[in-house]
């Protein structure tokens, strides 16, 4: 993707006289990556990968690509049980190659558009319905807490993000993106924990949470950070940290990956002897929701720490939530 935009400027270069120098290429290389989240790009990337292994089993070519074929290629993918957002992602992944190659994207033909619309109709008459975290609430969040081992380096960190996560309702990557300089002491004994840039805030304009502390010793989120902090002897960089295995393991200096969080939280279940079906790195933001609704915080509040730009969506986290104060209940039936 970005060597098609190198390579645009490259030639715009040689057409000028050599006007563009390779400081000016390089640029356009740093804030065409910086347009995209990492992680948004590593899924076009990982999307772009199956189709073209597709396409050369097939005897097609992936660039540019017939919109006949790709309509197959998506109706295979629904037959073989992909649910509709991972065929809609597959489909968005190859538009943005063709895209960016500067070529009509097979995602405008009408036909390739009918056949997602297709898809997604039988699947909600069908009664597909999209896989979802299992929320982590309050007491199963205390039962991985429990069972880790802080008196190591690693049983610190992954309580540190156990509860930092739950607490906030961060994703995996709010967390992973988390350096020590975005912590800083509040009123009360709290810490204010700055979200440089988030899933919703690709421009990175920010926004500060309160982390207060907790009512328990064992549970309390700022205790936590406080002492994984001490005990990693971490001054600036990434908060959360590998930590190597072996009888004398140590901290490292590079940020944790997102499939780490998951991972975290299934070997802590697994020592819990919690059930980890259906676990992953979103418990803790479907459980932060699931437990502020139980708690009977307010929409608004839980909206705004989660930072959901819609309720809809928000209230979708936490069934008992539509139980709050229903509508139907008020009608004098």
């Amino acid at each position: 993707m970005v060597e098609t935009v190198i390579a645009t400027a490259v030639t715009a270069a040689d057409a000028d006289g050599g006007l563009l120098c390779v400081g000016d290429v390089e640029r356009v290389t740093r804030y065409t990556d910086a347009a995209t989240a990492q992680a948004t790009r590593r899924a076009y990337a990982q999307d772009w990968r199956v189709w073209t292994v597709w396409c050369a089993a097939h005897g097609v070519r992936p660039l540019p690509a017939d919109p006949l074929t790709v309509a197959a290629y998506l109706t295979g993918l629904a037959a073989a049980g992909s649910p509709p957002s991972t065929v809609t992602r597959r489909l968005t992944g190859i538009a943005r190659q063709h895209r960016d190659a500067g070529l009509t994207s097979p995602s405008e033909n009408e036909g390739v558009r009918r056949v997602l619309r297709g898809i997604r109709r039988t699947a909600a008459r069908e009664g597909v319905r999209p896989a979802k975290a299992r929320a982590a609430d309050l007491p199963t969040v205390r039962a991985l807490i429990e069972d880790l081992d802080t008196t190591t380096s690693a049983g610190l960190r992954d309580r540190c993000l156990l509860l930092v996560g739950f607490a906030l309702g961060l994703r995996a990557s709010d967390l992973i993106w988390l350096n020590t300089a975005d912590l800083t002491p509040a009123a009360g004994g709290g810490l204010d924990v700055h979200i440089r840039h988030s899933k919703t805030d690709q421009q990175g304009a920010g926004e500060t949470l309160a982390l207060p502390p907790g009512i328990r010793q064992a549970t309390c989120p700022v205790r936590a950070v406080t002492e994984w902090v001490a005990a990693a002897g971490i001054t600036d960089g990434p908060l959360l940290r590998a930590v190597s295995k072996g009888c004398s393991p140590r901290v490292g200096e590079c940020r944790m990956s997102t499939s780490s969080v998951s991972r975290i939280i299934t070997r802590a279940a697994v020592r819990a002897g919690i059930p980890t079906a259906a676990l992953s790195s979103h418990s803790l933001r479907r459980g932060f929701a699931t437990s502020a609704y139980a708690a009977g915080v307010a929409e608004a509040e839980i909206a705004r720490t989660g930072r959901w730009r819609s309720v809809t969506v928000m209230r979708g986290y936490d069934s008992s939530s539509r139980w709050q104060n229903p509508a139907s209940g008020r009608l004098g039936l």
